[in-house]
């Protein structure tokens, strides 16, 4: 089938390979423009556009998609069979999702209709979930709405965050991609309509997420750390000063000191007390600063058992 491919993450890479490598033909791609970023602020293209002007293939970066005349021909020119969108990040009009014989194909990193919306995999930490998966369903003018293709569940592991379970969706994801397509060029799949009753929400996280209330269990604390390690990081203070928190710990049972106090400092790192259990700061980044471990964090700053964080 000839496919028109949009996406935009890093996420988005494994799928677009994945049909690069497979009997389809990809015909061109469509990602976000260049944008700044870094401390440097250096504008810098997508994973996706390195890839396409990488292989050569035709390539737009459009601003918007809402009544682009120019997008819409560009790809009518092309007659797509299917238009496989993977983290894209943009809404799709209508006049978009009608163009391809067989619709836009949607991968999702989650099992849905739970974790509709824009962070579904950092939620699903949060939520401190056992298990996800990726869903390929068609797309209709809804929130990841449309029916489904096909889906397959993963486990998440204790030591997983955001970057490492999304590493693996995007690679499980990109099989069930082919394995869709394909099954729609044989005319052996059918979509079915999703269980809208079930659905829960995964809306875009916002910095303040990331902030770490000690009254809040460790548990709960080392998942959001956890989540948010892409961004925005989890972060608290020290003495009014900002310091991402990059990787924690936790042990469970009652503690008797006022939360967010440091009940202890060793080569682990620094243990501070919560609402229910001990959270194990290992790793911080200062603002400003580098990355180091915790106790050297502690060390550099005269950090003592009994001070408080946040």
């Amino acid at each position: 089938m000839k496919i028109v491919f949009m996406g935009s993450a890093r996420f988005s890479v494994p799928a677009l390979e994945a049909i690069l490598r497979s009997a389809h033909l990809l015909t061109g791609v469509i990602t976000n423009p260049e944008e700044p970023a870094g401390r440097g602020l250096n504008v810098r293209q997508t994973p996706v556009a390195e890839i396409a002007k990488t292989q050569g293939i035709d390539l737009l970066t459009p601003g918007t998609l809402k009544n682009n005349r120019d997008v819409i021909d560009w790809i009518k020119a092309y007659k797509p069979d299917a238009i496989a969108v993977v983290a894209y990040g943009k809404f799709i009009p209508s006049a978009i999702l009608n163009i391809p014989v067989h619709g836009c194909l949607n991968l999702h990193p989650s099992l849905l209709p739970k974790y509709r919306g824009a962070a579904p995999i950092q939620r699903a930490i949060m939520n401190n979930e056992k298990e996800t998966g990726v869903t390929v369903m068609r797309l209709d003018e809804g929130m990841d709405s449309g029916p489904v293709f096909i889906q397959e569940k993963v486990g998440i592991d204790t030591t997983d965050n955001a970057a490492t379970l999304g590493e693996k969706l995007s690679k499980l994801g990109a099989d069930l991609l082919i394995r869709t397509l394909d099954l729609i060029e044989q005319k052996h799949i059918s979509p079915l309509a999703q269980k809208h009753g079930l659905a829960t929400l995964a809306p875009k996280i916002s910095k303040e997420e990331g902030r770490l209330d000690f009254l809040k269990p460790a548990l709960l604390l080392n998942n959001i750390v956890r989540a948010l390690i892409e961004w925005p990081t989890a972060w608290t203070t020290w003495k009014n000063n900002p310091v991402q928190v990059l990787s924690t710990g936790y042990t469970a049972g009652a503690n008797t000191d006022p939360p967010g106090t440091i009940v202890a400092i060793d080569r682990v790192g620094v243990h501070v007390a919560t609402g229910d259990g001990t959270l194990i700061i290992t790793a911080v980044r200062p603002a400003g600063g580098r990355s180091m471990d915790a106790l050297s964090y502690a060390n550099g700053r005269r950090i003592m058992i009994g001070d408080t964080l946040g």
